[in-house]
């Protein structure tokens, strides 16, 4: 297998990073993951077909001293929808792992950095990760660009403020009708900022969760056949007796909705299930409009915020470029960014676009928090006055949030 890099750095040993294509590197790539994770298993060993298909669209990265591979990096190919609807290049970041041997000795960091500069290299406007320990990502420029709640719904109490359609409702097999599934998230006109597209791979392990899970699985779809514009995918809670529980409990698996008839129909639908007391949605919009649409909102319970979308921008002009602005007038923004000096500088950021600006900067801000404002996490004001956000005035802030302002609050809903 040819070397394409050598990476090192001072007090670090040299780490040779190579591309990993063939199967079997790829599963030995994964295994050295799912051992520096400790908590997922070895679904190669029951279903080597799922595993192949899960790892064939990826692009690994191996680090290894000598023939030794001491960790790993993948990604994969797929876009993500900014505001206003646009959309770029992303690289799904996933899989990095070092081996429990090999630990504090910055292969991680060679890894990142050697993937966000390939990454970059060949096109991606942005990579995105869901950090499973929130103190790495920040050092490498990644920044929150999404935040999830999880709802907890009370169906015995719970009442809704209208009746919602049913007659475009139709029960489908949870295992058999992944391409329709696929269908109808392909075809969404009106993604939240930070929704991706899903790759083969994802699909192929929501597919091997389906079928091998515990529980049974269920789904329902909305919207005349060849015209579906929604699903709701869920399963059933483990339970010691699921027919005597007074806690018969569902959880929501994937919840797409074109429009929001489509959404209060799939909403609808679990309460028209007599035998459920429960319903648990593990991610949903921090500005879910779910409590509206109940009677009474202290039956639903929110809870569980934490950071979802983890983005670090590679290419910040084709990333503004492609961002629709508001606001009033201009702002130059001084962007820092130590990894990429050329995304770095001075922005002139408005109703008028995106350009390079040579006028006294009235704001600074790191690229990590850069993120946070392009996709609409948080507001200019509130990463200002954490300290997040230099502005020369509160007036600034006040127009950066109108030049940042989006309608709805970006979200995911899905992990990888």
């Amino acid at each position: 297998m040819p070397s394409l890099s050598i990476v090192s750095s001072s007090g670090t040993p040299s780490l040779d990073i190579r591309s990993l294509n063939g199967n079997e590197d790829r599963r030995k790539a994964f295994a050295v993951f799912r051992q520096a994770l400790l908590g997922i298993g070895d679904f190669g060993r029951t279903n080597p077909e799922t595993e192949t298909r899960f790892l064939a669209e990826g692009q690994s990265l191996g680090g290894f001293e000598g023939d030794i591979l001491r960790g790993v990096v993948n990604g994969y190919d797929s876009s993500i929808t900014l505001p206003g609807g646009r959309h770029v290049r992303h690289l799904s970041v996933t899989h990095v792992g070092v081996s429990p041997d090999a630990t504090r000795r910055g292969i991680a960091r060679q890894l990142i950095v050697e993937q966000l500069r390939r990454a970059r290299a060949e096109g991606y406007v942005v990579a995105g990760l869901r950090a499973s320990d929130t103190g790495i990502y920040g050092r490498y420029g990644y920044g929150i660009a999404s935040w999830s709640v999880r709802h907890d719904l009370d169906l015995t109490h719970a009442q809704l403020v209208a009746a919602t359609p049913r007659e475009e409702l139709r029960i489908v097999d949870a295992r058999d009708s992944f391409p329709l599934f696929r269908q109808i998230a392909d075809s969404d006109p009106t993604p939240r900022a930070t929704t991706l597209s899903r790759w083969d791979g994802w699909w192929a392990m929501q597919e091997f969760r389906t079928t091998h899970g515990t529980t049974p699985h269920h789904a329902v779809v909305f919207g005349s056949e060849g015209n579906e514009r929604g699903y709701l995918r869920f399963h059933i809670e483990s339970s010691d007796n699921w027919f005597t529980s007074s806690q018969r409990t569902v959880i929501v698996d994937d919840l797409i909705a074109h429009d929001d008839e489509a959404w209060r129909g799939l909403i609808g639908h679990l309460f028209t299930q007599d035998i459920l007391h429960r319903a648990i949605f593990p991610s949903r919009p921090v500005d879910d409009p779910l409590p509206l649409l109940l009677r009474n909102p202290r039956t639903l319970e929110i809870s569980g915020q934490r950071d979802e979308s983890w983005i670090r921008p590679l290419n910040l002009a084709a990333l503004l470029s492609a961002r629709r602005f508001g606001g009033t007038r201009q702002v130059t923004l001084a962007v820092e960014d130590d990894l990429f000096p050329d995304n770095g500088g001075l922005w002139s950021l408005g109703p008028e676009g995106a350009a390079r600006s040579t006028e006294s900067p009235e704001a600074r801000i790191a690229i990590a928090e850069l993120a946070a404002l392009i996709f609409g996490a948080h507001q200019a004001s509130s990463l200002a006055a954490s300290g997040r956000l230099w502005t020369a005035s509160d007036e600034v802030a006040e127009e950066l949030n109108l030049i940042f302002a989006s309608s709805r609050r970006p979200h995911s809903g899905i992990s990888f």
